[in-house]
């Protein structure tokens, strides 16, 4: 199973990250560390697409770190005294970490749809590159890239509904989630009750977070290796089309030269 976590050494991501990276010190930028930078002239447009085609690059391979450590977040804990005070316990971090996790899956397709629009130069406005958009270009419906981003929309489409919910409504609702909060309110009301007496409690949340994490591991864990094997074939994909599309432009630059 491939992991989202290794596409940074998938062949046209190094490709395109180094590409970047050379013209960004062949434009001297005088502060590579801050987000805006400070080139010694302005870059022509070759060198504005390899620089686009990078940032873009490393946006998408930003999110897909980040969907790959949620789960690694999710099952390592060490409880504080300073946590306890202000009211966090497991299941509000499971909550925060598993709806972290369902919003950025919604948030990769973008930053997907934003590398095929900077690779095909098709010079959308980032507020227009959706997945409509980007789709009926007639320069990706005639390419082989439409079927493995199709395919990527309908692994990420599983969270979707569930990531408008809680965009827009509510929490994230399961079961076990909700029975794991209520064990929670109840040890509390235990511990600030005047009345002291033995209780399971205590195990039962030991065992309802077991089952928990136990579940969430394995379908995150499948969920990212599917989105990984995607990914990695948009990449395989999109390499001629960025070959082509920086001789392309390298070509009419040399040829307003001469």
């Amino acid at each position: 199973m491939k992991k989202l976590a290794d596409l940074d050494m998938h062949p046209s991501a190094r490709n395109v990250l180094e590409n970047g990276v050379a013209v960004d010190v062949l434009l001297g930028n005088r502060h590579p560390s801050k987000v805006v930078p400070e080139y010694s002239r302005e870059p022509d447009k070759h060198e504005f697409f390899l620089i686009g085609v990078g940032i873009s690059m490393a946006e998408v391979l930003s999110c897909c770190h980040q969907l790959e450590q949620i789960p690694i977040l999710l099952t390592n804990h060490r409880q504080t005294t300073k946590m306890n005070k202000a009211g966090i316990n497991r299941h509000s971090l499971s909550v925060y970490h598993l709806e972290n996790f369902i919003i950025r899956t919604q948030g990769l397709l973008d930053r997907v749809l934003k590398l095929v629009d900077a690779v095909f130069h098709l010079t959308n406005d980032p507020r227009n590159c959706r997945y409509d958009v980007i789709t009926r270009n007639v320069k990706v419906r005639v390419s082989d890239l439409l079927e493995p981003v199709k395919i990527l929309k309908k692994v990420l489409d599983r969270y979707s509904g569930m990531r408008n919910d809680i965009v827009h409504h509510h929490s994230i609702k399961e079961d076990a989630l909700r029975r794991l909060d209520m064990l929670f309110l109840m040890d509390r009301w235990e511990h600030i009750s005047p009345e002291k007496r033995d209780s399971d409690i205590a195990s039962l949340i030991k065992e309802t977070l077991f089952e928990i994490l136990w579940f969430k591991k394995r379908e995150l864990a499948g969920f990212n290796g599917e989105v990984a094997t995607s990914i990695a074939t948009i990449f395989d994909r999109l390499a001629p089309y960025y070959a082509r599309e920086e001789r392309t432009l390298k070509l009419r630059l040399s040829k307003v030269s001469d």
